[in-house]
């Protein structure tokens, strides 16, 4: 924790107004851009963040954040974000096994570097072609064979290997050859761009 940041904590707990709206000012835009990583949705990412901020507010007295304010805020956001995607995928009706991938997800801690690149993947997959994202989506996130995926399409099997090809190329060329990420943040990012392809069709 940052000696300013250690007193600008210590005069919130003591209900100091002006504090917290510096705390606010501080860190609001860093962590909305972070929970741009685990959320495609202005509004959700908007409300994640404030909601952490009310929190720490009305329960000032009761944080321990002795460690470092930036990082318990960020794991605050993280964790309020995967309960907002956990939410949605119970009400989507999805299957137990993605719940407890989302629950696991949070219990990890992955580094400020890590959820960049995770934000990189994410914005590879929306740059890809509709079509050759929906491949992708196909065969990663529903675990669909190429000719199943070929039929459904009424494409060539060679076409539904293109398209894969591409994607991970593309998605290489965005992160990088150095990327650390867990093979589960692949199927994460797959995950959440396929609930905001849903949401812009309704």
């Amino acid at each position: 924790m940052t000696d300013i940041d250690k007193r600008i904590f210590a005069a919130v707990v003591q209900g100091d107004k002006e504090a917290f709206e510096r705390l606010f000012q501080k860190y609001y835009v860093l962590l909305c851009d972070y929970a741009w990583s685990y959320l495609n949705d202005a509004d959700e990412i908007e409300d994640a963040v404030q909601d952490v901020f009310v929190y720490v507010w009305n329960h000032r007295e009761e944080i321990h954040a002795n460690g470092s304010v930036k990082a318990y805020l960020f794991t605050s956001v993280k964790h309020r974000a995967l309960n907002i995607l956990k939410h949605q995928a119970v009400e989507r009706s999805h299957s137990p096994l993605l719940v407890e991938f989302l629950e696991d997800l949070g219990r990890e801690e992955y580094s400020e570097e890590e959820a960049f690149q995770l934000k990189q993947i994410r914005l590879a997959i929306e740059a890809l072609p509709p079509q050759c994202r929906l491949v992708f989506m196909k065969s990663c996130l529903e675990g669909k064979k190429y000719k199943e995926i070929a039929e459904e399409l009424h494409i060539s099997v060679n076409t539904v290997k293109s398209h894969i090809l591409k994607a991970y190329r593309s998605i290489h060329e965005y992160v990088g050859s150095s990327s650390s990420l867990p093979a589960s943040f692949l199927f994460f990012a797959l995950y959440s761009n396929s609930y905001l392809i849903r949401r812009k069709r309704m």
